[in-house]
């Protein structure tokens, strides 16, 4: 039976308040005002406005479960997009050394946290510590980073030249990818390393610790002493061990390493 026309002109209101709903939400995907003259055309042409309200009504209904599909996705993308905007941020409050130009930003900017770290952090130790075994392991956590993170005059360290050799010699994105997880890998052992190393030294309680720092048993060139001098300028020994320990911690934490801790034998 067909419809009266009382029941045609009901289902034309509704349908004109669905897009009148829905325009508000997305313009694009509910165009009201194509509606309208899709409407019109039909009035105009005499067509079957049954079969034309039926039809207008199936598609829009078809329309509305997309768009409420992509809507669902959205919060998740935007979530997304939020977390990698979140983490480039973080990595970027370290400074970047750009040794190759298709160096990825995480990389370089890595490399640039580490360096920074072995330049301007870990040195303040040699002053905090006295002679003996502890500066034993100082100096060989000293000797693992010059290894992976300080540059050799206009060359970079020999840890990131290797892997812009292997950008040089085309390596895959996958192959890159993989030297890269393996170099923040190795970075995050030792630093994890040297934030054990500054709690031993904070629990054995050396009396000295309490002392204010004596720059002058700093024995590095000018501009590097400076650096270091101000940033633990007002320093006790204690101080400065924290200092060095938060820092490291903060690129693990920065770079999402912290899973990356050697396990200790049992």
């Amino acid at each position: 039976m067909p419809l009266s026309e009382d029941e045609l002109k009901g289902l034309i209101a509704k349908l004109k308040d669905r897009y009148a709903e829905y325009s508000k939400k997305n313009l694009t995907w509910f165009n009201r005002d194509a509606f309208e003259d899709r409407l019109a055309m039909a009035i105009r042409n005499r067509m079957n406005m049954e079969a034309f309200i039926l039809a207008e009504i199936a598609n829009f209904e078809k329309v509305r479960e997309k768009y409420e599909k992509e809507k669902s996705k959205r919060p998740f993308s935007e979530t997304v997009d939020r977390i990698i905007e979140e983490q480039t941020a973080r990595i970027k409050k370290y400074p970047a050394i750009r040794f190759h130009p298709k160096a990825g930003l995480e990389m370089s900017h890595f490399y640039g946290a580490l360096s920074e770290f072995a330049l301007h952090y870990l040195p303040i130790l040699y002053v905090v510590l006295p002679s003996g075994g502890q500066k034993d392991i100082l100096i060989s956590f000293d000797d693992q980073l010059k290894d992976l993170a300080v540059p050799r005059g206009t060359l970079p360290a020999r840890r990131v030249e290797d892997h812009a050799s292997k950008i040089r010699l085309g390596a895959t994105e996958l192959e890159l990818e993989r030297d890269k997880n393996e170099y923040l890998k190795e970075s995050a052992f030792l630093l994890h390393e040297i934030i054990d190393f500054c709690d031993g030294l904070v629990e054995s309680r050396d009396p000295s610790f309490g002392t204010p720092l004596r720059m002058n048993r700093l024995t590095l060139e000018e501009g590097r002493r400076n650096i270091i001098s101000n940033l633990f300028a007002g320093c006790t020994g204690y101080g400065a061990i924290i200092k060095v320990r938060e820092r490291a911690e903060a690129i693990i934490a920065d770079f999402r390493l912290t899973a990356f801790k050697r396990r200790k034998e049992a």
